[in-house]
């Protein structure tokens, strides 16, 4: 008998174990640690700064460029120069020669080059870069809201497996009485040795049970801190709301998705792009028509030649015209090539929104047949408690054999565990619902 002791002393040390208060996270906290600590997220930040950053006039080619330049030049030569014989006496020596001649110059200048015109293509480049800033803004809130459905099922998940742990030590704790219970009659011959075989069976079902929920338990913390860049041992407590949206109908998720979804305003978007594009392709069949002035200084200092000592310092400056007359109908494909992408980023268009007015019901109903059987998991649970509590007393007064109130235990812990899977997929399809809807980003800021 001393060896069915030990198997009841290792649960309740077990579970003396674990009844250290720990930190409580809710799911706002969790959601905002995961925007500010996610490394994803982070990432993506960066190409939205870089998007900003690269909207502006200057890189649009809207802006002048100024250049400054500035050399010296030293050489040291032997020369031998022969100059034309211009007259002089036949005979005389037309031949220079020179060791070690030296030869110094110096410039320095400042150049200014501006396009006065280029069929408006420099304009058309900067609202496409501004555009495209404002996609990468798009793709940033998009990332934010997966990081934030992440950190919902996530959390929820801890959410479910904290309460089946909970669930779990509860019929522990029962099956441990049970087994003490019918141990005791045992010794005083009032049931069998197979009831209390039964009953040691049933706490070492329930025993592996309570190890395996809580594996899954630490697991589910792990993975959410990964998500919210928090230490990966960090263990903790997390307290759920389960109170449910009013006011959610089918045909306002639906319009608010036609206008708000981030997906489909990232689409309009790329398409007002791929247009910027044709009228870009289409500027250059214009002329484009530079200016440019430069002021500069320079001076050569030579020891052999004629000119001895040149310098210059002024103004110079100019306009010029380039036209492309033909090249290779190279212009023609590529505006070919623009307008057949514009074709198919409408079409893009059409085949998300489709895709979106599904989604969007597919996700309505299943959000709302999931309330509806967490409900009914409700009623379940509530009846099954009833039974459970009725058997119990049944059981004492020895009205009940112990495999009834095993089958009404059993029946308890199933309901418990079914209602308690039934909120947290209701919980993350509500959640769904208003990434589709593009309401999740204000219901986060609204918590």
């Amino acid at each position: 008998m001393k060896k069915y002791n030990i198997i009841p002393l290792l649960i309740f040390c077990l579970l003396a174990g674990n009844s250290t208060a720990q930190e409580v996270l809710s799911i706002n906290d969790a959601i905002q640690l995961a925007l500010t600590n996610n490394h994803n997220l982070k990432a993506v930040a960066v190409n939205k700064e870089q998007a900003e950053n690269n909207a502006t006039a200057g890189n649009a080619g809207l802006l002048p460029s100024v250049t400054a330049t500035a050399g010296a030049e030293y050489s040291n030569n032997d020369t031998e120069m022969e100059f034309m014989n211009t007259g002089a006496p036949e005979g005389s020596d037309n031949r220079m020669t020179l060791d070690n001649a030296a030869s110094t110059s110096y410039d320095a200048n400042v150049r200014m080059d501006y396009v006065l015109f280029s069929g408006n293509g420099n304009r058309f480049t900067l609202n496409q870069l501004r555009e495209s800033a404002t996609l990468e803004d798009l793709r940033f809130k998009q990332e934010v809201e997966n990081t934030i459905l992440q950190v919902v099922e996530g959390f929820y998940d801890i959410s479910r497996e904290q309460e089946n742990l909970n669930i779990a030590k509860e019929t522990v704790v029962t099956s441990n009485r049970r087994l003490e219970r019918l141990h005791s009659r045992y010794l005083l011959g009032q049931t069998n040795k197979l009831e209390v075989l039964n009953a040691e069976v049933d706490l070492n079902s329930d025993s592996t049970s309570y190890l395996q929920t809580e594996q899954a338990y630490y697991n589910s913390i792990r993975k959410l801190n990964v998500v919210i860049g928090a230490d990966i041992n960090t263990i903790y407590e997390v307290n759920p709301d389960f109170e449910f949206l009013s006011g959610l109908t089918a045909d306002n998720v639906l319009d608010k998705a036609m206008t708000e979804n981030l997906s489909l305003l990232a689409q309009y978007k790329q398409e007002d792009i791929t247009e910027l594009d044709l009228k870009i392709t289409k500027s250059q069949r214009s002329p484009t028509v530079s200016t440019y002035a430069q002021y500069g200084y320079s001076r050569m200092n030579n020891d052999a030649g004629q000119v001895l000592y040149n310098e210059n310092l002024g103004l110079t400056a100019g306009v010029t015209m380039s036209f492309n007359v033909f090249n290779g109908h190279q212009q023609k494909r590529t505006e070919q090539n623009a307008r057949l992408n514009v074709i198919a980023q409408k079409e893009n268009t059409l085949q998300l929104t489709k895709e979106l007015e599904r989604d969007v019901m597919d996700a309505w109903f299943d959000y709302d047949y999931k309330q509806k059987i967490a409900k009914m998991e409700a009623k379940s649970m509530e009846q099954a408690e009833l039974n459970f509590t009725q058997t119990k007393e049944q059981y004492e007064l020895g009205q009940v054999t112990s495999i009834d109130f095993r089958t009404a235990q059993t029946n308890l812990q199933t309901a418990k565990s079914r209602l308690n899977d039934a909120l947290y997929q209701a919980k993350v399809a509500e959640y769904s619902i208003l990434q589709l809807s593009g309401d999740l980003l204000n219901q986060v800021n609204g918590q």
